[in-house]
């Protein structure tokens, strides 16, 4: 399984079949965003999200972490799996571009 934070829209052609990313954010903001990202196509069955939109298709996982704590500051802390189910690389990379464009927040 790919380890780390892959940048935006970047799947590796070896391992696209999964990835592993941290997030800041609620299990609930996640699900939400990605409802929005994916409208209508977004089901969840034992805590396992999946997205079907198009040729590609993803299952992920949510498990919420300690939080990250900075001076007085306290910021959710998820790790979220990804599983590609469907697609080919290019397919599952676009879908992933997209989520990750969806569900981008402010910031510099």
């Amino acid at each position: 399984m790919q380890k780390g934070n892959l940048g935006p829209g970047t799947v590796s052609p070896d391992t696209a079949a999964s990835l592993e990313r941290e997030v800041s954010a609620h299990p609930g903001e996640f699900r939400h965003g990605l409802l929005l990202a994916f409208p209508g196509c977004v089901t969840e069955n034992d805590g396992m999200l999946r997205v079907a939109a198009g040729p590609a298709a993803m299952e992920i996982l949510l498990t919420p972490k300690a939080p990250r704590v900075i001076a007085s500051l306290r910021l959710p802390n998820l790790q979220v799996n990804i599983r590609f189910t469907a697609g080919t690389p290019a397919e599952q990379q676009a879908m992933l571009a997209h989520m990750d464009r969806a569900m981008h927040r402010g910031g510099g």
